[in-house]
């Protein structure tokens, strides 16, 4: 780092405009190339998100409004944080230090978006646990009304913790470790282990255990139609989105779990700037990766995206060749139940 900038007798190294490619041209290129693509795929793919989710056939359905929530939130970070932190990336501190206000409110916004997001996630998540495990709660639990105000929660919650900053708790700026605007983790260590803890760890543990208890649940329920026939039928379309759900919470752990650590595990900031950067880049790839998760693991979803681009219109949703249908599985089964009857 060839720049730096005196405050208070206190030295702060930075690169300035063109010095971290010119320092490490490889590194550099690398990082900018794959975070430019994933801000345009992520920005494709949650735009494709929302449009199939709002042309689906009927009412939208309460999963569906949690569905609507992750995408608006991702597309925040593919479309404004990720185009930002390319530029931070080229042109270094100086250019935010000519837009201070600018900076201060990318980083904002990018907490609150990954509290929408996790939240989400951990409301969908719970929503398919009450919806399989708990069935005769759900209708009271997920109405229309109290999925829209969960949503909205998440929002107030973003921006309790951001306010927070304005009473001198936590802080938000540019960090000359990651090249972005983003949560300030030296602004107040204790602040940011509580944020580590309870915004990020612990949902994904209740999450984690939610999903734990489900399949746990399948499995004995399943064991019950193998042994006596008459055990009830679990909805198959239910269980493909709670798996859905349960890669897209897994990508999002696995791109995120080591940006908790790192916050934490760095309070004397001296890890290097490699690490923080790469922490901080492959944390901002979930957005980017939801759509392709949708399209693999959900039926539904491939269908409807196939029918808006006229993709094997005539072929999409036949069962393969010598292969039974899991439906067709689940009415033999409740003939041969009704009839031992």
């Amino acid at each position: 780092m060839n720049t730096t900038l005196n405050i208070s007798s206190i030295v702060i190294k930075y690169f300035g405009k063109y010095e971290f490619i010119q320092e490490s041209p490889g590194f550099a290129i690398t990082s900018i190339a794959l975070q430019t693509i994933a801000s345009l795929v992520g920005t494709f793919g949650n735009a494709l998100i929302l449009i199939i989710t709002a042309r689906s056939k009927g009412k939208l359905s309460v999963q569906s409004i949690f569905i609507i929530n992750i995408a608006i939130s991702d597309m925040y970070v593919t479309m404004v944080a990720d185009p930002m932190s390319v530029v931070g990336k080229i042109e270094g501190r100086p250019f935010f230090m000519q837009y201070p206000i600018l900076c201060d409110i990318i980083g904002k916004m990018c907490t609150v978006s990954c509290i929408v997001s996790l939240g989400s996630i951990t409301l969908l998540s719970f929503n398919r646990y009450i919806l399989i495990c708990h069935n005769s709660h759900y209708e009271k639990i997920f109405t229309r009304r109290s999925c829209i105000i969960m949503c909205i929660s998440l929002y107030v919650v973003g921006l309790i913790m951001v306010l927070l900053n304005h009473a001198g708790i936590g802080g938000h700026g540019f960090d000359d470790k990651s090249l972005e605007c983003i949560w300030d983790r030296m602004a107040t260590y204790s602040y940011t282990v509580v944020f580590s803890v309870c915004l990020v760890w612990i949902p994904l543990i209740v999450v984690g255990i939610s999903y734990l208890k489900l399949f746990l649940f399948v499995r004995h329920t399943r064991k019950q139609v193998t042994s006596r026939g008459n055990a009830p039928v679990i909805d198959n379309k239910s269980l493909r989105l709670a798996k859905t759900i349960f890669i897209v919470y897994a990508v999002f752990s696995i791109c995120w779990i080591p940006f908790a650590i790192l916050l934490v595990a760095d309070s004397n900031d001296t890890f290097s700037h490699e690490v923080h950067l790469c922490i901080t880049v492959f944390a901002h790839f979930h957005p980017s990766i939801n759509f392709f998760i949708y399209y693999f693991s959900n039926e539904k979803f491939k269908k409807d995206f196939h029918k808006m681009f006229k993709i094997g219109h005539n072929e999409v949703g036949k069962e393969p060749t010598g292969q039974v249908s899991i439906s067709f599985v689940t009415r033999v089964n409740e003939k041969l139940s009704s009839s031992n009857c």
